[in-house]
């Protein structure tokens, strides 16, 4: 059978309240976590794109935001083509928020695979990283049955974190199968499962479309079905009344954490690798931070050369 594309899926429709007390702009006013910069030049969505954009061409790239959010994304996409722009009516939590930009790219490369990065997150060494978002690509193309989820060793034991327990138990760059996967823990568990050479999920994760299309249809799929009919309508309208009737829904815990069957982790070493979204976490992150690390002026996006995976 013929081998879709490798296509990008950034994650940035949440809301970030949580940090909203943190996340500011140069002139002191709120804004979402994903268009802070937390080194004072680049946001973090802008951040992600050019980790995407090493790896695929932006006409492979789709970033899902929120409607109410088109203040702060409107200039920050405008070199993305327009359809790879998903429009959110509102949030219903991750597992909608992953649900319809796959669809999306579903329906221009059926046999596509699916690289989704978070928008929050900070990584000191991107290249150790890349290297294993490349593994993972591998992996999920050579077996179309599994999601590959990288999973990154713990430096604390933060219980906002999911947890994936790799069967046998996982060496740095080597897939293995997941026992269990257990999101947020309390502390004590997290001890726990460290102990037994858990991994933190980072939600950086590669799967072809039928492995993800199975776990949806396995573990969510009301939901699918409800989202199949609002894309078979072509409709806006349909889409805006599906918002307003689905139930918020966390891809973590109710998905993945109901169907370890269909996982994979890959280990990362480790690389700096956090996800910003708890005040903190994101107050250590700006504690340690140099500010003679600023380099680049306010503003400036540099682009990186992509680097195809096909």
């Amino acid at each position: 059978m013929r081998q879709g594309q490798c296509w990008v899926v950034v994650l940035a429709a949440g809301s970030g309240d949580r940090v909203r007390h943190l996340t500011r702009d140069p002139c002191g006013a709120p804004v979402p976590k994903q268009f802070f910069a937390p080194e004072g030049s680049r946001s973090m969505l802008r951040c992600t794109i050019e980790r995407a954009a090493r790896l695929v061409p932006l006409s492979r790239v789709v970033v899902i935001v929120a409607r109410e959010h088109r203040r702060w994304w409107e200039a920050e996409l405008a070199d993305l083509p327009p359809d790879n722009v998903v429009v959110q009516p509102a949030n219903r939590g991750t597992a909608a928020g992953i649900l319809l930009p796959f669809l999306t790219v579903l329906r221009r490369d059926p046999l596509a695979t699916i690289l989704t990065l978070p928008s929050d997150h900070h990584v000191e060494r991107p290249e150790v990283l890349d290297e294993a978002v490349l593994d993972a690509i591998e992996a999920a193309r050579t077996d179309e049955s599994r999601i590959v989820l990288l999973g990154v060793p713990p430096e604390e034991f933060d219980r906002e974190y999911g947890w994936l327990v790799p069967v046998p138990p996982a060496t740095t760059g080597k897939i293995a199968r997941v026992a269990a996967f257990v999101e947020k823990p309390a502390a004590a568990i997290a001890r726990g499962l460290s102990r037994r050479g858990a991994l933190v999920n980072t939600l950086i994760f590669a799967a072809s479309s039928a492995a993800l299309s199975r776990l949806f249809e396995s573990a969510a799929p009301e939901l699918l079905a409800r989202f199949g009919d609002a894309e078979r309508s072509s409709s806006a309208s349909a889409l805006e009344r599906l918002y307003q009737t689905i139930p918020a829904a966390d891809f973590s815990r109710e998905l993945l954490e109901c169907s370890p069957e269909m996982l994979a982790v890959l280990p990362v070493a480790r690389c700096g690798w956090i996800d910003l979204g708890t005040p903190a976490r994101l107050q250590h992150h700006r504690a340690r931070r140099d500010p003679a690390a600023d380099a680049e002026p306010a503003g400036s996006t540099p682009r990186v050369a992509p680097r195809d995976v096909n």
